[in-house]
């Protein structure tokens, strides 16, 4: 626990994130987001004020965001980590166009070229215990070109331990990121992909829960 909580004291100062942006044979641009938090005891994912499991609030209290971040009764179950896996998915779908809506941007809407897409990404992730938008070695757009995706694409990661693995907490986290934010909130975006994948043991972590979130117009 000792080394967990380091690990999350690092995170804290400094935000593991990277974007990268770049023109692809005339395509509108490729983004990409990365967010990986580890360890449950000192953890900076702001948020809404006030909800806290076992003493540990979920949310900081003075989260900028928090307005973004859809109540139970817009999108149900935001924060349950037992839910099936398909509603997990379905929850987050609802968060991303809450939060977008509010931008003033229109809804992306799910497509299953880019679910078969950000599931692929994430088994790759797992499989070879790789946080990273070119898992395994590959070309971070290699499983949306397998797919048969061929626009603009983009794609944010994250990956938390324990209950900070939930929706709601996720796409805060996104929120708080300058670099995913503004990948969640590109306005050319049209559709997107989601999968999410529970994990007993991720390196040297536990009871893990990882999100891909890709993007396509």
């Amino acid at each position: 626990m000792g080394r967990l909580a380091l690990i999350a004291a690092l995170a804290t100062a400094a935000i593991l994130a990277v974007v990268v942006r770049f023109d692809r044979g005339g395509s509108a641009g490729f983004g990409l987001g990365s967010h990986l938090h580890r360890g449950d005891t000192t953890i900076s994912i702001p948020g809404l004020p006030g909800i806290t499991i076992n003493g540990d609030p979920l949310y900081a209290k003075d989260d900028p965001w928090r307005l973004y971040l859809a109540p139970e009764k817009d999108c149900a179950n935001g924060e349950q980590l037992d839910a099936p896996l398909a509603a997990q998915a379905s929850t987050m779908v609802c968060l991303v166009n809450f939060a977008r809506a509010r931008r003033g941007l229109q809804p992306v809407e799910p497509v299953g070229l880019l679910d078969q897409s950000a599931l692929a990404k994430a088994t790759k992730i797992v499989r070879c215990t790789d946080f990273n938008h070119n898992a395994c070695g590959e070309d971070a757009a290699a499983d949306a070109r397998g797919a048969g995706y061929e626009g603009a694409w983009g794609e944010n990661l994250y990956i938390a331990e324990g209950r900070y693995g939930s929706p709601r907490v996720a796409l805060d986290g996104w929120l708080n990121s300058p670099e995913h934010r503004a990948n969640l909130f590109t306005p050319g975006w049209r559709t997107q992909g989601i999968a999410v994948e529970k994990v007993d043991r991720f390196g040297s972590d536990r009871n893990v829960t990882l999100w891909v979130n890709q993007f396509g117009t």
